[in-house]
Order: structure tokens, then C-alpha cells, then sequence
């Protein structure tokens, strides 16, 4: 996972999965493997604003997901290790 930028003032981040292997490299694949493991994310696609389809082709935000880190430190840390076990197969 890559964060692009650091979170300002919020408590969620956004990460990038596209360098992480098919299918986890798509925000909306990693979002349903990772309820298996019993972790929410956000598919970036939902954030993704285009009205009328105006803007042709795959959603900008498809390779990203998002997290939030506003849960106790103890909840966090535990999301975190089942990722990292769900990436690390």
C-alpha cells in the first residue's frame, strides 16, 4: 500500500493498491477481500465524483481504497495485522 499524501486534519487516509497484485490492485477487489478478513475499507470509486458520466473510461479513483484510523489505537493495529496477512497471503 502506498499513501500518496498525508492525511491533513482528518482521520482517515487514502492508500493506493495498484502496485499490489491482481485482483488486490483494484479498490473495490481489496475492499471485498478485506471483509472476508473482517476489515472495512472504502472503495476510492465512491468518491468519485462524475455527473452524467461526462468523464469516459474507468474511475480515477479505482486503484485506491480508503481507511480510517479514528477507532481505538489497540482496533487499528489489529485491522492492520489481518491486512498485512491478507497482502502477504
Amino acid at each position: 500500500l502506498e499513501f500518496p499524501c498525508e492525511p491533513e486534519g482528518t482521520f482517515y487516509g487514502w492508500a493506493s493498491v495498484a502496485n499490489l497484485k491482481a485482483p488486490l490492485n483494484d479498490g473495490f477487489a481489496f475492499f471485498r477481500e478485506a471483509l472476508k478478513h473482517k476489515v472495512i475499507t472504502v472503495p476510492g470509486e465512491f468518491f468519485d465524483v462524475n455527473p452524467g458520466k461526462r468523464r469516459p473510461g474507468p474511475s480515477r479513483r479505482k486503484p485506491f481504497v480508503r481507511f480510517s484510523y479514528g477507532a481505538p489505537r489497540a482496533v487499528v493495529e489489529r485491522g492492520l495485522e489481518r491486512l498485512e496477512k491478507m497482502i502477504r497471503g
